[in-house]
Protein backbone atom coordinates (compact mmCIF):
# COMPACT_ATOMS: atom_id res chain seq x y z
CA UNK A 1 0.00 0.00 0.00
CA UNK A 2 1.07 3.34 -0.85
CA UNK A 3 -0.05 6.91 -1.04
CA UNK A 4 -3.40 8.86 0.75
CA UNK A 5 -4.61 5.58 1.72
CA UNK A 6 -1.63 4.97 4.39
CA UNK A 7 -0.23 8.06 5.14
CA UNK A 8 -3.42 9.76 6.08
CA UNK A 9 -4.36 7.29 8.64
CA UNK A 10 -1.00 7.34 9.90
CA UNK A 11 -0.28 10.37 10.63
CA UNK A 12 -4.33 10.63 12.12
CA UNK A 13 -3.01 8.27 14.93
CA UNK A 14 0.10 10.49 15.17
CA UNK A 15 -1.92 13.68 16.00
CA UNK A 16 -4.40 11.27 18.40
CA UNK A 17 -1.13 9.79 20.40
CA UNK A 18 -0.10 14.06 20.68
CA UNK A 19 -3.97 14.50 21.96
CA UNK A 20 -3.43 11.77 24.31
CA UNK A 21 -0.71 13.17 25.89
CA UNK A 22 -1.85 16.67 25.73
CA UNK A 23 -4.96 15.75 27.45
CA UNK A 24 -3.13 13.54 30.18
CA UNK A 25 -1.36 17.10 30.67
CA UNK A 26 -4.31 18.75 31.55
CA UNK A 27 -3.90 20.30 27.78
CA UNK A 28 -6.57 20.90 25.04
CA UNK A 29 -6.28 18.82 22.15
CA UNK A 30 -4.07 20.22 19.12
CA UNK A 31 -7.25 21.45 16.87
CA UNK A 32 -6.21 22.65 13.42
CA UNK A 33 -2.64 21.29 13.13
CA UNK A 34 -1.61 23.67 10.10
CA UNK A 35 -0.24 26.84 11.91
CA UNK A 36 1.95 25.02 14.31
CA UNK A 37 3.07 22.73 11.04
CA UNK A 38 3.98 26.07 8.88
CA UNK A 39 5.61 27.90 12.41
CA UNK A 40 7.75 24.73 13.26
CA UNK A 41 8.72 22.97 10.15
CA UNK A 42 11.86 21.74 11.85
CA UNK A 43 9.39 19.23 13.43
CA UNK A 44 9.02 17.46 9.99
CA UNK A 45 12.09 15.53 7.67
CA UNK A 46 12.62 17.69 5.01
CA UNK A 47 12.20 15.43 1.68
CA UNK A 48 15.42 16.82 -0.37
CA UNK A 49 14.98 13.93 -3.20
CA UNK A 50 12.28 11.86 -5.38
CA UNK A 51 9.46 13.46 -7.16
CA UNK A 52 5.49 13.06 -7.37
CA UNK A 53 5.20 10.98 -10.36
CA UNK A 54 2.25 10.05 -11.49
CA UNK A 55 -1.08 10.88 -14.54
CA UNK A 56 2.20 10.42 -16.78
CA UNK A 57 4.11 13.32 -15.99
CA UNK A 58 7.43 12.80 -13.90
CA UNK A 59 5.78 15.67 -11.88
CA UNK A 60 7.68 17.85 -9.25
CA UNK A 61 11.38 17.26 -8.39
CA UNK A 62 11.40 17.70 -4.19
CA UNK A 63 14.27 20.02 -3.32
CA UNK A 64 15.79 21.33 0.67
CA UNK A 65 12.64 23.03 1.89
CA UNK A 66 10.05 21.82 -0.31
CA UNK A 67 8.21 18.43 -0.50
CA UNK A 68 6.07 18.27 -3.47
CA UNK A 69 3.36 16.05 -2.27
CA UNK A 70 3.25 17.52 1.56
CA UNK A 71 5.04 20.87 0.96
CA UNK A 72 6.49 20.30 4.53
CA UNK A 73 8.41 16.78 4.57
CA UNK A 74 7.24 13.88 6.66
CA UNK A 75 6.52 13.83 10.46
CA UNK A 76 8.82 13.08 13.41
CA UNK A 77 6.22 11.97 16.23
CA UNK A 78 8.87 13.07 18.77
CA UNK A 79 9.69 16.70 17.82
CA UNK A 80 5.91 17.39 16.87
CA UNK A 81 5.35 15.60 20.47
CA UNK A 82 7.60 18.23 21.78
CA UNK A 83 6.45 21.25 19.99
CA UNK A 84 2.88 20.74 21.03
CA UNK A 85 3.57 19.75 24.58
CA UNK A 86 5.68 23.15 24.50
CA UNK A 87 2.20 24.86 23.60
CA UNK A 88 -0.24 25.92 26.47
Amino acid sequence: MDGSSVSTPVVGGLISLINEQRKNAGKSTVGFINPVLYANPSALNDIVSGTNAGCSTNGFSAVSGWDPVTGLGTPDYKKLLAVWNALS
